[in-house]
């Protein structure tokens, strides 16, 4: 099985060869569970979310298809890619919402034709919106998320409270999630729409 293409492997897996499919896990598993790891700092959670993938797979063997260069690659990364969004959406979890609208927009797995144009209209949308914003909300957004700097940082180097700053990039926040409304009804942005809204408990997250 080891000298079989990807082609060759799920034209087999379209047959319930289980072989195959063992195959298949294997050849991905371990760069897979890695990229997730690198993503959501959480080793138990990579490997759970792993397995689904593979579990999904095999469920859907009859319609799994390769990309153009005969590879699975595509279709597993973006399924990580969605199970990412998807964990950092979850109640709990310290994540900033503009930093799942950032990792959906520049997650480095292959996607789609169609959804690489999404992505660029999306990202042309924040970036107008963001350009419209007055300074006051435009700043410590930009301060935040281009210069990495804390929320105690921004707000000594604009001489405002703490508790300003992080209205402020609530506000940008909203803003951004009201500007995508329009693109909820595409399953793609539905998990950005939803972890926009994790905007809870900021000082664990700055």
């Amino acid at each position: 099985m080891k000298e079989l293409s990807d082609r060759d492997l799920i034209a087999l897996l379209h047959l319930n060869d289980h072989e195959a499919f063992a195959e298949l896990t294997r050849r991905y598993w371990q760069d897979l569970f890695k990229h997730v790891c690198s993503k959501i700092r959480n080793t138990e959670e990579a490997q759970d979310i792993i397995q689904e993938i593979f579990l999904s797979v095999w469920k859907n063997r009859s319609d799994i298809r390769c990309d153009d260069q005969g590879r699975l690659s595509s279709y597993l990364y973006r399924s990580a890619k969605y199970a990412s969004i998807n964990y950092f959406s979850r109640s709990g979890i310290a994540l900033r919402g503009v930093e799942v609208l950032e990792e959906m927009l520049a997650y480095p797995a292959a996607v789609k034709s169609d959804e690489g144009l999404l992505m660029k209209e999306l990202h042309r949308v924040v970036d107008a919106e963001l350009s419209g914003l007055p300074d006051r909300l435009q700043l410590p957004y930009r301060l935040s998320r281009e210069q990495h700097l804390s929320i105690r940082e921004i707000a000594l180097r604009l001489s405002v409270s703490e508790q300003t700053v992080k209205n402020n990039i609530t506000d940008v926040l909203n803003r951004i999630r009201f500007r995508l409304g329009k693109y909820n009804s595409d399953p793609n942005i539905i998990f950005i729409i939803a972890s926009l809204t994790v905007l809870s408990n900021y000082d664990l997250m700055f």
